[in-house]
């Protein structure tokens, strides 16, 4: 049974060429410009497959697509287009298309793609393929009786009397299986067999050979002849010949059309693979931009909680200049201000000028929202300026602090600013925690000092700042939950939740560890781990 194959593409020229071939094939074929009139004529008639070019003056081939397979959805489409179009066709495929042929369309390529379309409407339709046979042979009679036979085992049979008459036969018809005499009028078989491979590679030869021709019978299956058959013709012999023959095609064609499964379910797998890489892209862009707000906002925070202790950082050289100036007016009163006095003065006051300056660019460094520019780094300068700025605040709060630093570590890469953030959120976690324990054992006797203490070391390649505490300590409960975004044990509006897992951020991006222990009522040691090397991954403890 023939397929209706429907071209649809607004040149006419390959909508012409096109047509020749599938008519070559026996494809009753209908040819529409527009989208519009492809539509018509899928309402009136019976279309099996339509050639689609992605690009139609009227409606997108998508588009089209997409109208068909909703009202026609046994109807396989197979999607003509241009290489720079070539993402669409892939969209196209899995929107339901079944191929896509690339122009300038190659002709074998067509017929596989048909093929595999074929062979999906025979298996819905559960039909079976008639394969064509051309007999070529200069016997009439003989042609005429096999003819007949083959006929009715239900092959399609042409029959020629000489080899230039099936070369033309096969030129404008698509034939599966050649069966023809080698001893012929004006084209022998084996000229003809030569002829034919040359462009049509899926077609099996059966030559016929009189007594004595063995040698050419030879000759022919060294050029591509897939069996000889000897005269008088046995009629077993030669449906056995044919099904070999039709066993041939049936797995040459099956290999195209995997092939050409293979390489369309590639295309689709790395066009997803492309839209994953994007959208992960993407959402690794959005997630570090979230995680650097976040990271600004708790620098922020922190910030706000230090407020009282930067204002003492300040207030000292303001007051210590302001003794400065009261000093020179009661001296210059008195008629003592000398030029030693004066020089004396201004030396302190730009001492004290420059230990202010330090402090506001130290904090408006901090503040910033920085790039995360990775540098060789100094732990110990990081974490004594995390000190600097927290060390009012702690005294505020009438804890003993301990520094134990190692000045022989050497330095990592990293990004000092968020090393020292990571520093300040366990020094805050420590003073709350103390302060914590401080209220539970309000009304207990025994004396109990509010300690932290702070110490870098160098262990097997790795850079390690340990905040040790002897506040309220943690449950086990509490330790598995400490690094969950907004989680906090702190009463609401005291605290954001957002420190441990900033810090836990921070250190996966340096590729380093970060380790907790506690125990709840004697304290809690935070252990940051930083690579020396920059292949912190390699490293182990």
């Amino acid at each position: 049974m023939s397929r209706t194959i429907l071209i649809v593409d607004d040149d006419p020229t390959i909508c012409s060429e096109l047509q020749k071939e599938l008519k070559r094939n026996f494809f009753p074929t209908f040819i529409a410009g527009n989208s519009k009139d492809a539509l018509e004529i899928l309402s009136k008639n019976k279309i099996d497959i339509i050639l689609l070019d992605i690009f139609m003056p009227d409606i997108d081939g998508l588009d089209m697509l997409k109208k068909v397979k909703s009202k026609w959805p046994s109807v396989e489409v197979i999607i003509i287009t241009g290489y720079s179009s070539q993402d669409k066709a892939i969209k196209a495929l899995r929107r339901g298309a079944i191929d896509y042929l690339e122009k300038p369309i190659n002709y074998e390529e067509l017929n596989t793609s048909i093929g595999r379309a074929m062979e999906k409407i025979t298996e819905n339709a559960d039909l079976t393929y008639r394969h064509t046979i051309l007999l070529v042979d200069d016997d009439k009679n003989a042609t005429k009786r096999l003819s007949r036979i083959l006929t009715k085992e239900g092959y399609e049979v042409f029959t020629a009397n000489n080899g230039k008459e099936g070369l033309e036969i096969i030129n404008n018809n698509k034939i599966d299986i050649l069966i023809a005499d080698i001893e012929m009028p004006v084209m022998g078989g084996i000229e003809l067999l030569e002829r034919v491979k040359k462009f049509q590679k899926d077609i099996e030869v059966i030559m016929m050979t009189g007594f004595g021709d063995e040698s050419l019978a030879i000759d022919a299956l060294r050029k591509g002849a897939i069996n000889y058959l000897r005269k008088p013709i046995d009629l077993d012999e030669v449906l056995i010949a044919i099904e070999q023959a039709v066993e041939r095609i049936i797995l040459y064609r099956n290999q195209l059309y995997r092939d050409r499964e293979l390489k369309i379910n590639s295309q689709i797998v790395s066009k997803i693979n492309e839209e994953l890489e994007r959208r992960i892209e993407k959402r690794t862009l959005e997630i570090n931009q979230v995680q650097s707000q976040l990271f600004q906002t708790s620098k922020l925070a922190t910030l706000g909680e230090m407020a009282a202790g930067l204002a003492h950082e300040l207030n000292q050289p303001l007051a210590g200049m302001s003794l400065c100036t009261t000093n020179m007016k009661k001296l210059k009163q008195r008629d003592l201000l000398s030029d030693t006095e004066i020089d004396e003065t201004i030396e302190n006051i730009e001492g004290l000028i420059k230990r202010m300056s330090k402090v506001i660019v130290h904090i408006r460094t901090f503040a910033r929202q920085d790039l995360q520019k990775f540098k060789p780094t100094n732990v110990n300068e990081s974490a004594e300026n995390a000190l600097n700025l927290m060390e009012e605040q702690l005294r505020l709060n009438d804890i003993e602090l301990i520094r134990n630093f190692d000045l022989s570590i050497p330095q990592i890469i990293g990004e000092p600013y968020q090393i020292e953030q990571i520093v300040i959120n366990a020094l805050s976690n420590a003073k709350d925690a103390l302060a914590q324990k401080e209220i539970s054992d309000h009304n207990k006797l025994h004396v109990w000092r509010k300690k932290i203490e702070i110490k870098t070391s160098l262990v097997n390649q790795w850079a390690c700042i340990d905040i040790i505490d002897n506040g309220i300590g943690m449950s086990k409960a509490v330790k598995e939950k400490i690094f969950e975004p907004f989680y906090t044990t702190k009463e609401v509006g005291k605290a954001t939740g957002l420190g441990l897992s900033i810090s836990y951020g921070i250190i996966e991006s340096h590729k380093g560890r970060i380790d907790v222990s506690s125990e709840e009522g004697k304290g809690t040691t935070l252990s940051i781990k930083l690579p020396i090397s920059t292949e912190g991954e390699d490293n182990e403890e």
